[in-house]
């Protein structure tokens, strides 16, 4: 167990490769995703359901929702661990909270919650638990921390408002499109949650490096120093692509304000429209040197507005 985290079960250890960093100086998000997925599986274990993504398996996890915070940095060399627990369990769903930790400090650098179902891997299809395994789970529910909960984002709708009609018709940038490699894919060809905030986070360079440059120009700060990071990520999975698959992200500025922008993103089938996964991103702008929040200026802000979608949401 984590000393001040009840009921939370270490179930990850490890460090930051220098490879796992990106342009900020820090580590990029799809590492946090796959090391919370190792987790996951460690933490399945341990109550009885190993080998859940093994390619033998008749079963596996398919995750449905991810809330992420990201508190501190995790910077190359530094050794992490994540604690994690089961907050929910229903009839071949549940729900799981996990943090990560500076295991030097013991500083907090990442919380998350995630939904997932219990599917068959021959036909994804949905399977209860076994009921040894959901009774001991029942028996062991943690409560969420505070500090996982949502601060710059709300609740998921019940349903997505993404299509390729909606995004035409409010005009959402085109920022990224692709193909599933086979190496980013599951043993049953479906693309790995973590490869699938990659390539939304590649493709929302594309929006965010214009609307740093614009706070920048408004800023005392500006200069190679100026960068941006995220603070909260709320994402669902509709309908992840498989190997081969063809995608695109359309993008827009839901709304921001002194401190923060919002920026809702939509991955979509590139043929037919059809959602397959979307994620709203609260970023901030980051000064390099000192490592804090940069404040967005008033004069930016008012350019800001224009960016602005009005109605867009996951």
């Amino acid at each position: 167990m984590t000393a001040g985290i009840s009921g939370l079960r270490d179930v990850w250890r490890g460090g930051v490769a220098t490879w796992e960093c990106d342009e900020m100086g820090h580590m990029n998000t799809r590492f946090y995703v796959a090391r919370c997925m190792e987790a996951i599986a460690m933490l399945f274990g341990q109550a009885g359901l190993p080998r859940l993504f093994a390619p033998t398996s008749a079963t596996t996890l398919a995750i449905r929702t991810m809330h992420i915070r990201f508190l501190r940095e995790a910077r190359a060399g530094t050794s992490m661990h994540i604690s994690a627990g089961f907050s929910a369990i229903g009839d071949g769903t549940a729900e799981i909270v996990a943090m990560m930790f500076d295991s030097a400090s013991n500083d907090c650098a990442a919380t998350f919650r995630l939904g997932l179902g219990h599917v068959a891997t021959a036909d994804g299809g949905k399977r209860p638990w076994p009921e040894a395994f959901a009774h001991r789970v029942a028996t062991e529910l943690v409560d969420t921390p505070r500090l996982a909960l949502p601060r710059g984002v709300g609740d998921l709708p019940a349903t997505t408002s993404a299509s390729g009609a909606r995004a035409e018709q409010l005009g959402l940038h085109l920022l990224g499109q692709g193909a599933v490699p086979h190496q980013a894919c599951d043993p049953w060809g479906k693309f790995l949650p973590h490869a699938f905030v990659g390539a939304m986070a590649d493709s929302v360079r594309n929006i965010i490096t214009p609307l740093r440059e614009l706070c920048a120009s408004h800023s005392d700060r500006a200069g190679p120093h100026f960068g941006a990071a995220a603070l909260e990520f709320l994402i669902r999975l509709d309908d992840l692509p498989g190997s081969g698959d063809c995608w695109e992200v359309r993008s827009g500025l839901a709304c921001g304000d002194g401190r923060t922008m919002n920026i809702v993103n939509w991955m979509l089938d590139p043929f037919s429209g059809k959602p397959v996964g979307s994620m709203e991103v609260v970023a901030i702008c980051f000064d390099l040197e000192t490592r804090k929040l940069i404040p967005i200026a008033p004069a930016a802000q008012a350019e800001l507005a224009a960016w602005i979608v009005p109605n867009l949401a996951l």
